[in-house]
Parts: C-alpha cells; sequence; structure tokens
C-alpha cells in the first residue's frame, strides 16, 4: 500500500494513491451526513440537503469516471467485474437518496431524516467495503502487466474526464472539505493558485453546505 502523505515517484503507485485519498473523501462524508441526522438541523436544512447532494453527486461522478475510463482499461488485462458490481449494488440507494433530497429541496416540510438515516446506515458497510477492496486490487505489483506510459494516459484521461463532467462549484469544494489538513498541500496534484484562489471562489455559491464538512475549503 502506497504511502498516503507523499506523492508518489513511481506511476504505478499513482492511482492507488489518488483513489485512497478520493475514497477517504467519501468516507468522510457518510460519516458526517451519519452524525447530524441524529439531530437534524431544522433551521438550517437547504444548506444540510445541499451537503448531501454534494456528497452522494461526487461518488457517482467518481465511479461514472471509473466505468468510462479506468474499468474498460484495466479489464483488458485484469478483471474488475466485481468492482462493476459493487457499483451497482452502491448506485440504488444514492439514487433513491438523490430523489429524496431533490423531492426536499422542493419543499422542505417533506424531509423526514428517519427514512434518509435508513437508506445511508444500510449503504455505509458495503460502500466502505467496495471503497477498501478497489484499493487493495490497484496496486503496483497489480498494475505493472500494463505498458507505464499507457497506464500514465489511463490517469490522465480519468483526470481530465473527472474535470469535463459534475458540477465544480460542489464537487470540487465538497472534496477540499473533507481532506485532512495534513494532506491539503498535495492532493489532489493542483497548482497553489487553484488550491489557494480559485477552490475557495468555487465554494462561495454553496458557501453554506461547507459548514457541515469535516474541515476547512482552502
Amino acid at each position: 500500500m502506497v504511502d498516503k502523505k507523499q506523492a508518489p515517484q513511481d506511476t504505478f503507485d499513482v492511482l492507488q494513491w489518488n483513489m485512497i485519498h478520493a475514497h477517504d473523501v467519501f468516507k468522510a462524508g457518510c460519516d458526517s451526513i451519519l452524525r447530524h441526522l441524529d439531530n437534524p438541523p431544522r433551521d438550517d436544512l437547504a444548506n444540510f440537503l445541499g451537503y448531501c447532494l454534494a456528497w452522494a453527486e461526487s461518488i457517482i461522478e467518481h465511479h461514472d469516471a471509473e466505468e468510462k475510463i479506468v474499468f474498460p482499461f484495466l479489464n483488458t488485462k485484469l478483471d474488475f467485474s466485481g468492482e462493476i458490481e459493487q457499483h451497482k449494488a452502491v448506485h440504488a440507494p444514492l439514487k433513491a437518496m438523490v430523489a429524496m433530497i431533490h423531492e426536499a429541496q422542493a419543499d422542505l416540510t417533506k424531509f423526514d431524516p428517519q427514512q434518509f438515516k435508513e437508506l445511508v446506515v444500510p449503504l455505509r458497510v458495503p460502500l466502505f467495503n467496495h471503497l477498501d477492496d478497489e484499493v487493495s486490487h490497484i496496486g503496483a505489483d497489480s498494475l505493472k502487466v500494463f505498458d507505464e506510459p499507457a497506464l500514465r494516459k489511463m490517469c490522465t484521461d480519468m483526470d481530465s474526464y473527472s474535470k469535463s463532467h459534475g458540477d465544480p462549484f460542489m464537487i470540487v469544494p465538497f472534496m477540499r472539505s473533507h481532506t485532512p489538513p495534513e494532506f491539503k498541500d498535495h492532493w489532489p496534484v493542483m497548482p497553489w493558485v487553484l488550491r489557494k484562489l480559485v477552490v475557495p471562489i468555487l465554494a462561495l455559491r454553496h458557501s453554506g453546505y461547507w459548514k457541515f464538512s469535516p474541515y476547512a475549503v482552502s
């Protein structure tokens, strides 16, 4: 397993390193949502719902990138059919959550925190298991069946896909506000001006959402 405290120098470690950090973001978001569901912020429900939506859509967008870019590449020499099946099991409750959020955003009185919790709680274990299983399957030893330039291109293609899909005003601030301070300077890899200036500007559009995040955006 790669050391997540420092950016890898070996191309064969890059995918796992990025996935570890991304998956930690999703885990932190899930646990934050569950903590707040025990005492729902009735006076700030619209922002909380937006926060929950950012979490769900971040996972969905991440899985879309994997299914469009990563898995087709990996499946040419490895077997990631199990991860694809795990995606299906995770997406069913996620889509139900998104539908519930949209309904409540249209009418806040319709939000039932207990009903929402009944979707999140059973999802936590299979989601976390999937995230851990996937990381364990993309270690350097497994990926060395691929040519280094091809693997590097796949990682670049995934990064490009992620940047061109999803809502940057939601997904980027969500990601940054669930990255612990000790990792913010090196994950994800981005210029200083983006980390310190652009991301905080992106976060302003939905600034109320991030009060439920465990860390600051920048």
